[in-house]
């Protein structure tokens, strides 16, 4: 859960400290107070987009910080885990500043974090139901997203996602062949000529580098051999050689031995010492004997570089470029001589990956319609616990089908990126009457209660703790609004809630009621956030029942409607 939002130069928020608790969080307060603000805030700190913009002008830098208690949450600890991030006893602090200059600096646990990370966090922690989403709910698109998170059938839709990917690959692959047919036509004898004059002079790997080195050791051969005997006449032939010296050192010092045998170690090392050299002499006089200058082979090394240097001038590649490019010469020629074979190829390809896919989407989509129905009977009922008695919810499935030729056919069925199933929520309000588009039949307070009335289902399934409602009860009143209480009531039973409302009968059903105002102050509007004690909850609730002008009546039906909400 979320235990406290603090939230700094936030447009009309100075600095503000919210304490939230477990259960039902309502926010209250005038139009224009702050109260989208709070939610807003909370929603940036956990990945969504920042509006620099909304920096008070009087500062250059927005404070945003998140407390949050997940003891028990293995997904968060799995996360933390793979950002390194300590979390010993379940307690996350996230903070995020904006600067005016538009840099986002991003914290967990005082760790530096990508957006990202935030993003995946509040993925697992929090689920935020903004105004937007009403209208989301009208576009038939997000529908088979809505199942598909109910079913939780992660696995076998990116089973699908990737079988997909891969159909999409070859289809791709095969109308890139089938769009080069004339163009390789044309390029086959150009093609045929690049690969001979390339096979003709046939490189190596490396060659070039591996002559210029051969090359330049012949012609110098001289200087090198002088040097050569200087060092072999040094380290082993002359009188005063380091061979022999070395000897004669490690001898001497031997005699020291049975007087002192703390020299022992240095001995050791002369004695490695002397083996080294004596390697290196021999090695030495190998090298120098296999020097010689050899004219014919000085010439033939001249002659390939020659050719090497011809074939890497007109391709302006270097040799082994030159080598792959052949290989792409030669790849293209084969496609070019056998294109009629190549597309056979491709089109198996084609047919072989789309009845994988097919026979993955024919799986989903069982196991969608064998779910739909327990959404449908999970949703009706929740629908009637917020006052759409008569209302049932039904999951509609029609199947992409096409009648044209297409890569993506199976069957006669169209796949798509999701599958074939054609999916959009059907409802209807009334008895006798048809179910029809949920577009086409919902008022806007409809809409919002089918909204909660899926977001609860949801809930019931997931692992999210935090529910955020933005005006949950647009386009109602009286006694639905009670009902709509009552349902957000209980999901605070299993679900940490935070709404905003304007309704007195939701009000009422606080845990916790949170009053959100501004005043003037140094000619400047500030807002002030207030968690209300029982006398005020009372005093508010009044106020949404009757207006500012509270009376006797007001507060006693306010009282009477907290007691009702409590029983």
């Amino acid at each position: 859960m979320i235990e406290k939002l603090f939230i700094k130069n936030y447009l009309i928020i100075k600095e503000a400290e919210i304490n939230f608790s477990s259960g039902l969080n309502i926010l209250t307060g005038e139009t224009g107070a702050g109260k989208s603000i709070i939610l807003d805030a909370l929603g940036m700190i956990l990945g969504e987009r920042a509006d620099y913009s909304l920096i008070r002008k009087d500062s250059d830098k927005m404070i945003i910080e998140g407390y949050f208690d997940f003891k028990d949450n293995k997904k968060v600890k799995a996360l933390l885990k793979s950002l390194e991030i300590e979390n010993e006893n379940g307690y996350i602090i996230i903070r995020r500043d904006l600067l005016k200059k538009g840099i986002s600096r991003n914290f967990i646990n005082d760790v530096p974090v990508n957006i990202s990370d935030l993003k995946d966090l509040g993925n697992i922690i929090i689920d935020i139901h903004s105004q937007n989403e009403h209208q989301s709910l009208l576009n038939k698109e997000t529908h088979i997203g809505i199942l598909d998170q109910y079913i939780k059938n992660e696995g076998l839709l990116e089973k699908y996602r990737i079988s997909y990917g891969e159909l999409k690959d070859s289809i791709k692959d095969y109308e890139n062949l089938i769009s080069k047919k004339d163009e390789l036509a044309e390029r086959k004898e150009f093609l045929e000529f690049q690969l001979k004059e390339i096979n003709d002079i046939n490189p190596v790997e490396n060659e070039d580098e591996e002559l210029h080195t051969e090359l330049n050791k012949m012609e110098n051969s001289e200087e090198i051999s002088t040097a050569l005997n200087s060092s072999i006449d040094h380290l082993y032939e002359s009188d005063l050689n380091v061979i022999k010296e070395l000897s004669s050192s490690i001898k001497e010092l031997k005699k020291i031995l049975k007087f002192d045998n703390s020299l022992e170690e240095n001995i050791k090392i002369l004695e490695e010492s002397l083996v080294n050299v004596q390697e290196v002499s021999t090695s030495l006089i190998s090298y120098n004997e296999n020097i010689n200058f050899d004219a014919e082979r000085i010439e033939q090394i001249r002659e390939r570089l020659g050719s090497l240097n011809f074939l890497k001038k007109k391709y302006r590649l270097s040799v082994n470029e030159i080598i792959e490019k052949a290989k792409e010469v030669a790849k293209e020629l084969n496609i070019a001589e056998n294109f009629d074979y190549e597309t056979e190829q491709a089109e198996k390809k084609i047919s072989e990956k789309r009845k994988n896919v097919y026979k993955i989407a024919k799986e989903i989509s069982d196991i969608r319609k064998k779910k739909s129905k327990e959404l449908e009977k999970n949703v009706t009922g929740i629908l009637k616990e917020v006052g759409l008695e008569s209302a049932e919810f039904k999951v509609n499935f029609e199947i992409y089908k096409t009648s044209e030729e297409s890569l993506f056919s199976e069957n006669n069925v169209l796949l798509a990126s999701t599958g074939f199933d054609d999916i959009e929520f059907f409802i209807k309000t009334n008895k006798g009457s048809d179910f029809s588009p949920l577009k086409k039949s919902a008022s806007g307070g409809e809409i919002s209660r089918v909204m909660l009335a899926i977001k609860s289902v949801l809930s019931d399934s997931d692992e999210i703790e935090i529910l955020v409602f933005d005006e949950i009860d647009a386009g109602i009143s009286g006694k639905t609004a009670d009902k709509v209480g009552k349902v957000l009531k209980k999901l605070s039973k299993s679900h940490q809630i935070i709404s905003i409302t304007h309704l007195p009968q939701i009000a009422s059903q606080s845990d916790s009621h949170y009053f959100v105002s501004k005043k003037d102050l140094n000619k400047e509007t500030i807002a002030e956030i207030k968690q209300l004690s029982g006398e005020e909850k009372v005093l508010e609730i009044a106020k949404l029942l009757s207006g500012d002008k509270v009376t006797d009546s007001g507060i006693t039906s306010a009282k009477e409607l907290i007691n009702s909400a409590a029983q």
